[in-house]
């Protein structure tokens, strides 16, 4: 044991080493039991002693690979003490801290061969270490040695976590077992540090973090369950293994963490949504209570009831899916529900606030349980009639995927859909833009497709071309065959029917097209109007885009304006639909539109059940309903009475307000008075 001896606070400082002088400090001064201390003597006890200096390896390298990259400094002493150690070699000197504050008489400090002073790793050699302690009577020694370390240089220093191996490296998470099982990810740390394990995905964003832990250098395992930060599994791609860490062993270690990235984990075929099996224990059930509805705003079935059935309360919002499976409409915001059977609405709205197409649509439910969420769709659908159809250009021509998957934007608001190896679609132009085709995804879907996902389908030129055909009352299989010139198995056959099944009114059936020619048409002229593109107006006449823009020699890549005349070639002018879209320019009014389609102001009011005093919006749609002619009455005096306007007696014998002006030369901004007589011509 070495032995110090203490002179007291602003004395000589002596330490002997059996009779020998002291380092670098007076003589021995020994007066039996006692030692000279800070005012007078003290009893020996109560003198600093150096007990034990041990260094768990006396030499080391700065992040050292074939020798220790750090050294575990341990300092024992009589008594408390605080103070620090000195580096002193190769002319660089540098502090280590024992204990600033706290008296120990044990101190137990990691250190890597760094000079605090420079920043640097303390160069190759060999290093004195000296002790300047003082206990908590001021006693001090100062520059005691304590012994020498050696620095050597490394050329391929180790770093401070190495080994990472995950395990397994793919890992598939799933609902219910994320307590259970997890990925496991042993690491070697190589030098003292505090350590925290992240996931990040391929955007770099931390979806997870685990716990600091302050470790000591040896082989580790963390792990990680597949989770985000919230507890929702995440979804199938690759994320990154990212270490944060602080090195301890330095004598001021930073408090930035280092970012060490370790290496990639795998999800896939993970329960990022809740399983259909588990929802299906939650929601039992859930359909629509009629077959079809017709939300044209005629007020005779406008609405359609759906209903579910839950076995427990859950918190669930409600979708209306299209045939693709997008949603088209949210009918319930989310909220929480009792166990038991619900019923809800839907009007036919869209999420864009319209109203959807024709086709069929289902039931989709999201359900929320925690931090997870899951969508169910139930296979009863309800069909919507009597609004616009979508259809494919004729003649039909289709695209077939040549990739093995395909992302593809489908209508409403483009929502991702996938289409893999084989699918084929009918195209809605043969027009490319922006590198895409537009197809006919599913019955009332229209998306796009990256056109270098797809070919062009060559069709046997023997293929028959089909019409559709809508069932009228009094329809069989036999009169549609014979009113076709086809057969009834044919018709089966085409529209994949069970034969034994009755045919309903207005369903639509693909008949043969007549094997006659129509005669070609005389060229029709028609004005742009707000919204059109060369593509809807070629939909619109059943012709292509490059017959309009040869027929008026057109750049196609230069805009249409409203009002621009066009010449449309070898069609015949399109049959008035049942119902017709128009879509609102400037300048129009109700009076002008119904004018412009013959029709009655109220006639357009009912069908898009408008406020008669709210403003138009340029670009607003409005469907036009259609007018029967009928057979030309004799013309009608009408004596005016009180509350009479022009508008009510043209509502009132089905005419126009501008043919009542113009039959008894009206100023059309003149009252009226009671009793005046007025001719009401026929309507036209």
């Amino acid at each position: 044991m070495q032995r110090l001896f203490v002179m007291g606070y602003g004395g000589y400082l002596g330490m002997g080493f059996g009779g020998g002088m002291g380092y670098g400090v007076s003589s021995r001064m020994d007066y039996g039991d006692y030692r000279m201390g800070y005012g007078g003597y003290r009893p020996a006890s109560r003198v600093i002693e150096v007990t034990s200096f041990k260094l768990s390896a006396s030499t080391v390298a700065y992040q050292g690979s074939r020798v220790p990259g750090y050294t575990t400094i341990e300092l024992q002493t009589s008594v408390p003490t605080r103070g620090y150690l000195l580096i002193v070699g190769n002319n660089v000197q540098t502090k280590i801290n024992l204990s600033t504050t706290a008296y120990k008489t044990v101190h137990k400090v990691d250190w890597v061969p760094w000079d605090d002073t420079k920043k640097a790793p303390l160069p190759a050699g060999t290093y004195q270490i000296k002790g300047y302690l003082t206990d908590q009577e001021y006693n001090q020694i100062q520059g005691y040695p304590l012994g020498n370390l050696t620095v050597v240089s490394e050329s391929s220093p180790k770093p401070l976590i190495d080994g990472v191996s995950p395990n397994p490296a793919v890992f598939s998470p799933k609902y219910g077992q994320t307590q259970t099982t997890s990925v496991q990810i042993p690491f070697n740390l190589n030098r003292p540090a505090e350590v925290q394990l992240t996931i990040r995905n391929i955007n770099g964003d931390e979806i997870y973090t685990g716990s600091k832990e302050t470790l000591s250098p040896r082989s580790r395992t963390v792990s990680w369950n597949g989770t985000d930060k919230t507890g929702r599994i995440v979804m199938d791609g690759s994320y990154e293994i990212v270490f944060k860490t602080i090195e301890t062993a330095y004598n001021y270690p930073s408090t930035t963490p280092l970012i060490l990235r370790s290496g990639t984990i795998t999800i896939k075929d993970a329960d990022y949504y809740i399983p259909v099996s588990r929802l299906k224990e939650i929601v039992t059930d859930a359909s629509f209570q009629s077959p079809s509805f017709t939300p044209d705003g005629d007020g005779i079935n406008d609405k359609v009831t759906g209903q579910f059935t839950l076995a427990v309360p859950a918190k669930l919002s409600i979708y209306i899916a299209n045939a693709a499976g997008a949603h088209a409409a949210l009918a319930v915001s989310e909220q929480t529900f009792e166990a038991g059977t619900h019923t809800f609405e839907w009007d036919g709205s869209d999420i864009m606030g319209g109203k959807v197409p024709n086709g069929s649509y289902f039931i989709k439910l999201n359900v929320v349980e925690g931090p997870n969420s899951g969508y169910i769709t139930f296979p009863s659908a309800v069909k919507v009639e009597n609004m616009y159809e979508i259809k494919p250009m004729q003649p039909e021509k289709r695209v077939r995927v040549i990739s093995e998957t395909a992302k593809m934007s489908v209508d409403p608001a483009g929502q991702e859909y996938t289409a893999i190896k084989g699918d084929t679609f009918p195209l809605m132009s043969e027009a490319i833009e922006n590198g895409k085709y537009t197809v006919l995804v599913k019955e009332g879907v229209t998306g796009t497709i990256s056109a270098s996902d797809v070919e062009l389908v060559t069709e046997p030129s023997s293929a028959k071309q089909t019409i559709d055909y809508i069932v009228v009352s009094g329809d069989t299989l036999w009169k549609i065959a014979s009113k076709f010139n086809t057969t009834s198995s044919e018709i089966v056959t085409l529209n994949n029917l069970d034969p034994n099944s009755y045919l309903y009114v207005g369903q639509k059936l693909k008949v043969p097209a007549p094997v006659s020619q129509p005669e070609q048409q005389a060229a029709t002229t028609y004005y742009v109007v707000s919204g059109d593109t060369l593509w809807k107006i070629a939909q619109k006449f059943g012709v292509t885009p490059q017959a309009i823009v040869d027929a008026n020699k057109l750049d196609p890549t230069a805009y249409l304006y409203v009002g621009q005349k066009l010449i449309i070639p070898g069609v015949a002018q399109p049959e008035l639909p049942a119902v017709t879209t128009y879509a609102v320019v400037s300048g129009d009014t109700l009076w002008k539109i119904a004018q412009k389609f013959g029709v009655t102001t109220q006639a357009i009011v009912d069908a898009n059940k408008l406020n008669p005093s709210a403003y138009l919006y340029v670009g607003q749609k409005l469907i036009i309903p259609s007018v029967a002619q009928p057979e030309q009455p004799t013309i009608t005096t009408y004596v005016v009475i009180s509350g009479d306007t022009l508008w009510k007696i043209a509502q009132k014998f089905g005419v126009t307000t501008q043919a009542i002006v113009d039959a008894n030369k009206l100023e059309p901004t003149a009252f009226l008075y009671i009793g005046q007589k007025l001719i009401i011509p026929a309507k036209q």
